[in-house]
């Protein structure tokens, strides 16, 4: 290991090494001490007060929608508040994050919590994170969550019932379970180390975890856990509660919308419809209904997938919206069937297929193609077109389908219906925008609060004449370059770690040869798909203090990663990050205007998005009291939204990055220095 993976501090040559100077950790408070009864610290300013605005909201049963400035304890405050609120009624604090590492705050956060109150936590994850029986399978990480819970509940009805092949790790949970349960309440453990413990007890994580939630008092889950509604039931009936049982916390509140259109969209490839017909090919003499066959089925749907691509995409172009039924009625007319008809043969289909997957789940090739193709007509034949874009498009592997959501109606139902929740993020703002996207009630609460680190320590400018405006970039080619050459000279100019925020891997690919020509400093790179290359790129740029660090905005960099002290002082923003124009864009625009009135389609899906970008990029420098940073925005388009962003125009901005970071060294102590 490179780091401590509890504080994340650079370890070197057997010592564990203090990076940032006068960087203290919060300061834990005596037993009965706090001033609010499960922080454990010594309060910030406004953490009292965030504390409480949180439990009289609760308390009230009314959704509270924060926007916390970095500095605030958002995780600590958080869990203080609602724990506050939910432990005198028996609730169950849930607090579900985008990612793995915002988990992990959470355990430590909680563990610090248990020196003054007594409580316990435990993290889930799915069982493609922690299935110890079919994770040596070389198509593991390619198994699709339906397949994984047919082969998981195949394998456990076996060891249920006495029979061979079962699962040895499910038949140990219910015997190993106290021991498991008693080291989470010892330890908190980050989710990884919780799945390295029960498999080293040969002990299935996810059943254990399942086994055990009715014991802890907070379960910090992925977003999936309240935005699918099928998981949320199993997840609650495990809990052994309804929604009233618990106090929902909605972690880096501004990416749940995003991630529910994401989790509601679905398409239909070619490929799909081709393995599909070659399953259905052995199931030929199946009929499903009214004379159809399981073959007959995936051809027809081959059928309409070229028609309706033929008919509806223009000459010269890779996508059109489809009319009201259009795959539907395709699919009819080839089948000679009335659409009244359609859905009994779909019906039936999905449970063949989910016959065909029991038979063939302990194959080498368990999942079912044409299950997935029955499952996938049964969602686009239920899609209200109301709530979904639904397209034919084409690229270099044929034509595909897409139904993408752009009102998901599901997990509004959910918000309304709980009493009360807590919506947090440092970038939320306006916050009327997020409760009106995601439906919450009148009366929600709307706060936001400051952070507390000195604004002398952050600098952020925008620079006039230069913009990566599509219409300006194709009539001004002089305008890139421009872009360019600022970019290496400011990164010349600071011999700070930097990091460069660009629009698109595109972008990044079309200027990296000229960056690595001009920049006299070690580069590091983003590489879309190589996660590991890329993190292991990330260590290198942290570990030193004279690096650039090239990536895309809006991915795990740019919102997931903390860069305490040295390890980031400068930031480069490339653009105004706009969402490129689509046809689900258009859509929501549309269904925006209609709903809150002209021209807030645009600022609720262009201008919203990417101002909550560039702040949650500039928001990765100041991590700490004593942290001084500097964010250049290479966008004059910025001073639309100069004081969301609290910045100033420039016109020199070279310039401006020299004298700030000449100060910051004129004003060190010597001790610092």
């Amino acid at each position: 290991m490179s780091r401590c993976p509890d504080c994340g501090m650079p370890f070197d040559g057997g010592e564990w090494v203090k990076k940032v100077a006068d960087a203290p950790s919060p300061k834990l408070v005596e037993p009965g001490e706090a001033r609010a009864p499960f922080l454990p610290y010594e309060p910030r300013p406004e953490q009292l007060r965030i504390i409480a605005d949180i439990r009289d909201a609760l308390d009230r049963g009314r959704h509270i929608v924060i926007e916390s400035g970095t500095g605030t304890g958002k995780t600590v405050v958080s869990l203080a508040g609602a724990l506050e609120h939910a432990r005198p009624l028996g609730k169950k604090v849930v607090y579900v994050t985008r990612t793995i590492s915002q988990a992990d705050q959470v355990m430590r956060e909680l563990k610090a919590i248990s020196t003054i109150r007594p409580v316990c936590g435990i993290t889930l994850t799915g069982r493609g994170k922690s299935c110890p029986l079919l994770e040596s399978r070389p198509d593991f990480t390619t198994l699709t969550p339906n397949v994984l819970s047919t082969m998981c509940s195949e394998r456990k009805q076996r060891s249920t019932n006495g029979q061979a092949g079962g699962c040895p790790y499910f038949e140990r949970v219910e015997g190993k379970a106290p021991a498991v349960g008693a080291y989470c309440r010892r330890n908190f453990p980050r989710s990884e180390e919780l799945d390295a413990y029960c498999k080293n007890m040969n002990v299935c994580p996810y059943e254990a975890k399942k086994l055990l939630l009715k014991g802890f008092d907070v379960v910090v889950a992925p977003y999936i856990h309240i935005i699918d509604p099928d998981i949320r039931d199993n997840f609650l009936q495990n809990l052994g509660i309804d929604d009233n049982g618990i106090t929902l916390v909605v972690d880096e509140a501004h990416n749940l919308m995003d991630a529910v259109r994401e989790q509601e969209s679905f398409s239909i490839t070619d490929r799909l419809v081709g393995s599909a017909r070659d399953e259905a090919s052995i199931l030929k003499r199946q009929e499903l209904s009214f004379g159809v066959g399981a073959e007959a089925l995936a051809l027809s749907v081959k059928a309409a997938l070229r028609e309706l691509s033929g008919r509806h995409i223009p000459f010269g172009k890779r996508e059109a919206l489809l009319p009201d039924k259009a795959l539907e009625g395709s699919v009819c007319r080839t089948l000679n069937i009335t659409a009244d008809k359609l859905g009994a043969v779909i019906a039936a289909a999905v449970d063949l297929g989910r016959k065909r997957e029991q038979e063939i789940a302990d194959s080498d090739a368990p999942s079912s193609p044409f299950l997935e193709l029955a499952e996938l007509l049964d969602r686009w034949v239920r899609s209200p077109a109301e709530s979904y874009v639904k397209a034919v498009r084409a690229d270099g592997d044929g034509a595909f389908l897409t139904a993408s959501c752009i009102d998901p109606a599901d997990i509004v139902r959910f918000m309304q219906a709980l009493p009360g929740a807590v919506h947090m993020s440092g970038t939320l703002q306006p916050l009327a925008q997020y409760a009106s996207v995601m439906g919450l009630p009148k009366n929600a609460v709307p706060r936001t609060y400051p952070s507390p680190f000195p604004r002398e320590n952050r600098l952020v400018v925008y620079v006039k004449g230069v913009t990566t405006n599509y219409g300006v970039l194709k009539s001004n080619p002089a305008m890139m370059a421009k872009i360019e050459r600022t970019t290496a000279q400011l990164c010349n100019a600071v011999d700070k770690n930097t990091i460069v925020f660009l629009p698109s891997y595109r972008v990044m690919k079309d200027i990296r040869r000229y960056m690595e020509e001009s920049i006299d400093r070690p580069l590091y790179w983003e590489e879309s798909g190589r996660q590991r290359r890329t993190m292991s790129a990330l260590e290198r740029f942290r570990a030193g203090r004279d690096g650039v660090f090239f990536c895309v905005m809006g991915g795990s960099v740019a919102e997931g990663m903390d860069f305490p002290g040295d390890e980031l002082s400068f930031a480069i923003v490339v653009g105004m990050p706009y969402p490129p124009p689509s046809l689900e864009m258009a859509a929501m625009k549309s269904l925006f205007d209609a709903r809150y009135g002209p021209g807030m389609g645009w600022k609720y899906t262009s201008e919203v998005p990417a101002v909550r970008k560039i702040r949650q990029a500039v928001g990765r420098l100041i991590r700490t009291e004593t942290d001084r940073g500097m964010a250049v925005i290479l966008d004059e388009r910025a001073a639309r939204n100069a004081r969301q962003l609290e910045a100033v125009p420039t016109a020199d901005p070279v310039g401006d990055a020299v004298r700030f970071f000449s100060e910051g060294r004129r004003n060190r102590s010597p001790d610092i220095a």
